[in-house]
């Protein structure tokens, strides 16, 4: 029998086949409003959107949708679908799929990160339509890390669509709870992912993982930052062989990758405007 233990990329839930720092009590709803899953007939997964200012008017805010790279290069075709749950005016909240163009002539409409698993492009939706997003400044960078925003053992909410689950019928992430488990995390240069000890599955592959601000001085104002980004898990591989079969089984481990936020910020900076 020969065990290996592998990595393998979250990918996303093949249609074909197929949080806050330790002792903070309040969920991240700024980031659950701000998330939503992408799919098409190939596969699903999970995005969230970043505001960041206009080029020409800073009072006018582009949009920025961020996944895993290899969410987008394993969608084949010039579309997908964004997933959008619209507020109505009695507290409600209704579902609504949105096309989205991720490639023009075949060309990537995104781009990526020379070194990490991270895409972005600029999200145009239809006239009418208005989403909610997280500040380009909610994107924690390495510094951040260093004065101890993120830190080995701290709990953190990862917002995400396992096995293409939705939390509600208004087409919301679902929100689970994991721990840091790596250490150490800096220089984020040298470590440009940490492992988070929670189940992944496909269709998580571009979840954002979210801390609260644990130095807020007033906790009901407190807003989440984003200190990394989902793109796989480390699972074991058993191969036995015996004289009348072959059997190869991959048990999860329980770890999920994670690249931190440094590398978001950078992808985003590389978004034309």
């Amino acid at each position: 029998m020969l065990r290996q233990r592998r990595s393998f990329l979250l990918l996303c839930c093949f249609a074909a086949g197929a949080a806050s720092a330790a002792g903070a009590e309040e969920p991240p709803m700024d980031a659950m409003e701000a998330t939503f899953k992408i799919a098409n007939e190939d596969s699903t997964a999970t995005c969230f959107v970043i505001a960041r200012p206009g080029a020409a008017e800073a009072s006018r805010r582009e949009l920025i949708l961020v996944t895993a790279a290899h969410v987008f290069k394993s969608m084949t075709g010039d579309e997908c679908r964004i997933v959008l749950h619209e507020g109505r005016a009695d507290g409600t909240f209704v579902r609504s799929e949105v096309p989205l163009k991720i490639r023009s002539a075949g060309k990537p409409l995104w781009v990526r990160h020379p070194d990490a698993d991270i895409a972005a492009m600029k999200l145009e939706l239809p006239a009418g339509r208005a989403i909610a997003a997280l500040d380009v400044d909610q994107l924690a960078g390495e510094p951040d890390v260093g004065s101890g925003k993120l830190r080995s053992a701290d709990e953190v909410w990862v917002l995400c669509f396992p096995a293409q689950l939705e939390s509600s019928s208004a087409g919301f992430p679902v929100l689970r709870r994991g721990t840091v488990a790596s250490f150490p995390l800096t220089p984020v240069d040298r470590n440009k992912t940490f492992l988070v000890d929670f189940t992944t599955f496909g269709g998580d592959s571009g979840a954002p993982v979210v801390v609260c601000d644990r130095n807020a001085p007033d906790a009901a104002v407190q807003r989440t930052s984003v200190v990394g980004l989902v793109t796989g898990m480390h699972r074991e591989t058993t191969k036995s062989i015996s004289p009348i079969e072959e059997r190869t089984v991959h048990r999860p481990l329980g770890l999920a990758i994670v690249v931190h936020a440094e590398f978001i910020r950078q992808t985003v900076d590389r978004v034309p405007h």
